[in-house]
């Protein structure tokens, strides 16, 4: 029977990395994910952001990357980038990384969905080198934001190096179903935000004085259960696909400060879906 662990992304603490691991250790995480910058700032010192977690009980689930791979100018850069944050993972212990893709300008062209297919599958191929598993993560304004653009990429890259890490709130956001979406590729799933989409907060959110530096200017995901993702039905799929990795909950942006946007979320992660934040879960 296929086990999972439990995440938390620090993404709604902004540039606070201590803060984010001190709350995200405290409420009992097994991991917690954060972006490839983590390298640049840890560069050499990839043993003491190891510390940094051990000593809160925190595993790196995963490292978030990707960028610019289809942009001509910007793709030698971006995949560099990438082969930067493998070398931290591997260093780290960890084996995933997650693939964001670039910012779309209109509807993604055949040649940018051409380079960003073969840029994501030169990084993935560089990752499995090292025991890293590479996922493409579609994203609401990106290259890789509605269904069909899911279809193409995957059409466009060999499944046995290119996985999907799925987000469902990105992908409820771009006007599709994340279920249906999961359903699709159950046998490539080899990553999973738990986020939800909540139409009602899809507007431009003021600075407010619990915002944190560098976090994102949106609100429109969420605390968990407050939207229109079907998260019971979804890890129903990925636990009848026997879906093994980490499920790593996220809240983008919080109107209130992020440790309590944190309770919220795990309330419900252990309350209304049973998890276990800390141990191993069926």
């Amino acid at each position: 029977m296929a086990v999972f662990r439990c995440s938390c992304h620090q993404i709604t603490w902004g540039d606070n990395l201590v803060e984010a691991i001190d709350d995200i250790g405290s409420f009992g995480y097994a991991g917690t994910e954060t972006f490839g910058t983590v390298v640049t700032q840890f560069a050499g010192r990839a043993h003491d952001f190891q510390a940094m977690l051990q000593a809160r009980g925190l595993r790196l689930s995963a490292l978030y990357g990707g960028g610019p791979l289809h942009d001509p100018a910007q793709q030698s850069d971006a995949i560099a980038n990438n082969l930067a944050i493998i070398d931290f993972l591997h260093e780290m212990g960890s084996d995933r990384i997650v693939l964001g893709p670039g910012r779309r300008d209109g509807t993604p062209s055949a040649e940018d969905m051409a380079r960003f297919a073969s840029g994501a599958t030169e990084v993935a191929a560089a990752a499995r080198d090292k025991g890293i598993v590479a996922g493409m993560h579609p994203h609401w304004n990106t290259v890789i934001e509605q269904r069909d653009e899911i279809t193409r990429f995957f059409d466009a890259v060999d499944t046995d190096l290119v996985k999907l890490a799925l987000d469902p709130a990105h992908i409820a956001k771009a006007g599709d179903d994340p279920v249906e979406v999961a359903s699709s590729y159950r046998d490539i799933l080899t990553y999973m935000h738990i986020k939800d989409y909540v139409p009602e907060l899809d507007i431009e959110t003021p600075d407010v004085a619990s915002a944190q530096a560098h976090a994102p200017r949106i609100a429109f995901f969420g605390e968990l259960g407050t939207g229109v993702v079907d998260l019971p039905a979804l890890l129903d799929v990925a636990r009848d696909a026997g879906y093994d990795g980490w499920r790593t909950g996220a809240r983008d942006r919080s109107p209130t400060p992020p440790r309590q946007s944190l309770e919220v979320n795990s309330r419900y992660l252990t309350e209304r879906l049973g998890f276990d934040l800390a141990g191993e879960n069926a």
